[in-house]
């Protein structure tokens, strides 16, 4: 006779479990916080951020400032917290030869180069700075990315720090200093399908359209901006992407909390 109260009991303790299980994928991205030079401009983004409820956050690389430091990540996941998920795709100031790789890889407890799965949504960390790769996607890396771009996910979305096609302010400091193998790379998107690149490096935002894939740039999480033109991207910004209506909704936002750019991502 009492069952029905216990089921009821478990019920009730399970329900919100079991509507957070349903929320929308929601995640946040944010790029070249550089802490060790600075701070407080990542402070107030996660700030931010935090009002958004996202499940998940992705850094497009330069979380630190000074590669293989210590202090200077313990700082960076201290402000991060561990409420929910972080993914990195390093930067040249977060790895810069084997030491810091290594240092890397101890701190985070995770591989340089990974993928995390979200229901039909595949994100794709990319390590730009292998020592002896630098700026470039090459090696074992390219063929492990070969495979999981054959992996049966609706959405491929790939981060990597140093962007495949820079701005006019970045140009020969990205990958296409191996204009070639940027090219491949460029193809082997194409190929599969890839609807969205987000590389940081850049400090600026800025959004183009090559071949139908949406290639962003968000380099402005709290390092000396590249430029105070804020019709070129010089602003300070995170994003935030989520999913609805059949796809994905990616919104760019200052530190007022205003949106400056928005576009989709649909299947």
């Amino acid at each position: 006779m009492k069952r029905p109260v216990t089921y009821a009991i478990l019920f009730l303790l399970l329900l919100p479990f079991a509507a957070l299980a349903a929320e929308p994928f929601t995640f946040a991205i944010v790029g070249d916080t550089h802490i060790g030079q600075t701070a407080p401009v990542y402070a107030t983004i996660l700030k931010l951020i935090d009002k958004e409820k996202v499940q998940a956050i992705v850094h497009t690389g330069d979380a630190i400032t000074e590669p293989g430091s210590e202090s200077e990540w313990e700082r960076f996941l201290q402000l991060t917290g561990n409420s929910r998920p972080l993914y990195i795709a390093p930067g040249n100031h977060d790895i810069k030869g084997r030491k810091s790789l290594i240092t890397y890889s101890r701190i985070l407890g995770k591989p340089s180069y990974y993928s995390v799965a979200h229901d039909d949504t595949l994100l794709i960390l990319l390590n730009s700075e292998l020592p002896g790769q630098e700026g470039r996607i090459t090696g074992q890396q390219l063929e492990w990315l070969k495979a999981e771009l054959k992996r049966p996910f609706t959405y491929h979305f790939v981060f990597l720090h140093r962007p495949l096609f820079t701005t006019l302010l970045g140009t020969g400091y990205g990958l296409d200093q191996f204009k070639a193998e940027r090219d491949r790379l460029h193809e082997l998107f194409k190929e599969h399908n890839v609807p969205l690149v987000v590389a940081g490096h850049e400090h600026h935002y800025n959004r183009s359209e090559h071949d139908g894939i949406v290639y962003v740039i968000a380099g402005g999480g709290g390092a000396r901006l590249l430029t105070f033109f804020e019709e070129y991207g010089g602003f300070f910004h995170y994003l935030i992407a989520k999913k609805r209506n059949g796809g994905y909704v990616l919104r760019v936002y200052d530190l007022k909390g205003n949106i400056r750019d928005e576009f989709s991502i649909k299947r």
